[in-house]
């Protein structure tokens, strides 16, 4: 396990820059089996050298507006943004995901999320949405298979420290929890790149089955 280092597009986060998401949120005031889920994980790993996401910022992301930073899209262009998705995701039902088990990988520790079925389709839609409106090259970030961070590296463990953390984490009871996904948020991300945080400025929600 490394430190990790904040992705932009296919290269480094630049330090002050932001960048629009689409995000699936989940802050843990209003998840309160993934809030009990989230604390056994923290109690597990209390030591490590971990920077846990914080509680009002657990999230899915589904898009990265990576070839444009926030500043350089304008209000005009912001309320298209919202509208088109708006348009896109209204046909789509809200559906309870299941969180875990809990993945360590090379910066940190992940949770799996399912099933893929109406998350992909969530991100299909919102990917379809924002091309309609910026072009199909606004971004160079690849979602990969869609998942939920639970903390970030913040130093270079050995093997044998990276298995026992592993140990400690699949211990962790209950090892599920329920996440109900009705709405996407539009964000305004800011990557704080030596404290190896992740916080925004919430721009729109938008509602899942908003027929």
């Amino acid at each position: 396990m490394k430190p990790l280092v904040f992705q932009h597009g296919q290269g480094p986060w630049p330090e002050g820059l932001t960048l629009l998401h689409a995000c699936a949120v989940a802050g843990l005031s209003r998840t309160p089996e993934l809030a009990g889920l989230i604390a056994g994980v923290r109690a597990a790993t209390e030591g490590d050298p971990l920077t846990p996401v914080g509680d009002d910022w657990f999230h899915i992301t589904l898009y990265r507006l990576s070839q444009n930073s926030a500043s350089e899209i304008p209000a005009d262009r912001r309320q298209a943004l919202v509208a088109e998705p708006t348009e896109q995701i209204r046909v789509l039902a809200p559906f309870t995901l299941t969180v875990g088990s809990l993945l360590p990988y090379g910066s940190g520790l992940i949770f799996d999320v399912g099933p893929g079925g109406p998350l992909n389709a969530l991100r299909a839609a919102t990917t379809w949405a924002f091309e309609i409106t910026r072009g199909a090259d606004t971004t160079v970030y690849d979602s990969g298979v869609l998942h939920l961070t639970e903390s970030y590296a913040t130093a270079e463990v050995s093997l044998e420290h990276f298995h026992e953390i592993h140990r400690r984490v699949i211990r962790v009871r209950p090892g599920h929890a329920p996440l109900r996904s009705d709405a996407i948020e539009l964000v305004d991300v800011t990557a704080e790149l030596a404290e190896k945080t992740i916080t925004w400025d919430s721009l729109a929600r938008i509602p899942l089955g908003a027929n």
